[in-house]
């Protein structure tokens, strides 16, 4: 089929997804001397980053057009990736800081940009297959990193490990180099009207971009409680940690199953799906605080990222159709990042709440989440419903 071939944006995912440091990031930080405190600042510092330059990036994006902004963006995270291994060597403070802008910059200019960019060069009907496609190379090249990491740390130590993660950088912007421009000059072309920034924060008025703002939340908060709190609830149920690796590759290659899913699915209503799979991500959520036993926690654990992925998927396709609705079409990635700002803010404040969030009892967390999964997906239905979508 023809969206099954391997292009340059199936290139710039893989080589995205191998950050062979990964696993120890953190550690990364405090063998040059930053503390634990001082991490968590740090990824605030980035957080907040994305969150003020969602907007000024996603204007300049339409007008520099969606291949040139990946193009820098890629650039940038390569130079950021320098400079994690020269704060790493240096044993800087200051240069961790600057990665971490950097790295927040770079994370501006691709937001809403690759969504853009399918959604301009695949056309409607082949951006969730062709989106779901991209990703999976993303995940291959977490899975090679996950595995690989060991290898290279125990022959190399983590400067081996941040090298390695330099020349993959090297080679995600080398992909970009390649890849096709948006048909008719895209974003870039002139148009005779532009959306100005007070027209794209209208869309915050707007109940369907609201309610797309409040799900992809969710989904945030949720990979927010998988990337750090899977461990605790393997220790809470006395599971040995040594399942977590297993546990992350099973997650992966489940993930993997996104793309087969989506094309077999092409035919069904896509609020449907969305509704769905919301309601059986939130459950499978909310299970977490209900059931404490092994042989249930698990495929749950495994299950749930592929989940939250066909969810987002699915809500990042109507998001673009309602940029479409809209006619912002010429503004497509600033209207996105409008869309990203309050997510944005709600991993900011989820980043604070960390150590809140292990107080009161991860399983509970988990749920929570769920619940306001569950709750978010029958409001969309009933409001979907009102306006006569099918």
């Amino acid at each position: 089929m023809k969206y099954l071939k391997i292009d340059a944006y199936d290139g710039m995912s893989f080589f995205g997804g191998l950050v062979f440091f990964a696993p120890v990031a953190l550690l990364v930080r405090t063998q040059a001397g930053i503390s634990d405190g001082q991490f968590f600042l740090l990824q605030v510092l980035l957080s907040a980053v994305i969150a003020l330059g969602e907007l000024p990036t996603g204007y300049l994006t339409d007008r520099i057009g969606y291949r040139n902004s990946l193009i820098l963006s890629q650039l940038l995270l390569l130079l950021a990736r320098g400079m994690l291994l020269a704060a790493y060597l240096l044993h800087s403070l200051s240069l961790f800081v600057l990665e971490a802008v950097i790295e927040g910059i770079s994370a501006c200019l691709s937001s809403g940009t690759g969504s853009a960019y399918l959604y301009a060069t695949c056309g409607k009907e082949n951006y969730l297959p062709k989106t779901a496609h991209a990703a999976n190379f993303g995940t291959a090249g977490f899975l090679i990193s996950t595995v690989s990491y060991a290898v290279i740390y125990h022959r190399f130590d983590l400067k081996g490990l941040l090298i390695a993660t330099v020349f993959s950088g090297a080679a995600g912007f080398a992909c970009t180099l390649f890849l096709h421009r948006e048909p008719h000059g895209g974003a870039a072309k002139a148009h005779a009207e532009k959306t100005g920034p007070a027209q794209l924060l209208l869309l915050l008025r707007d109940q369907r971009a609201r309610r797309f703002t409040v799900l992809m939340s969710l989904f945030s908060v949720a990979w927010l409680l998988v990337n750090f709190f899977y461990a605790e609830i393997l220790t809470q149920c006395g599971i040995p940690l040594v399942w977590l690796s297993a546990i992350i590759v099973g997650y992966s290659l489940a993930q993997m199953l996104a793309e087969p899913l989506i094309r077999m699915l092409g035919k069904c209503a896509k609020q449907s799906l969305t509704i769905f799979f919301c309601l059986i991500g939130g459950t499978v959520l909310l299970g977490f605080g209900l059931l404490h036993k092994p042989w249930a926690l698990i495929p749950m654990m495994v299950f749930l990222p592929l989940l939250l992925d066909l969810a987002a998927f699915y809500v990042e396709e109507q998001q673009n159709h309602l940029v479409d609705t809209l006619e912002m079409e010429n503004d497509r990635a600033a209207a996105l990042s409008v869309m990203n700002m309050g997510v944005n803010l709600v991993e900011i404040i989820s980043l604070f709440a960390s150590s809140l969030l292990v107080a009161a009892g991860i399983g509970w967390c988990f749920g929570l989440c769920g619940v306001f999964l569950i709750l978010s997906a029958v409001l969309y239905y009933g409001k979907a419903k009102a306006e006569g979508h099918k």
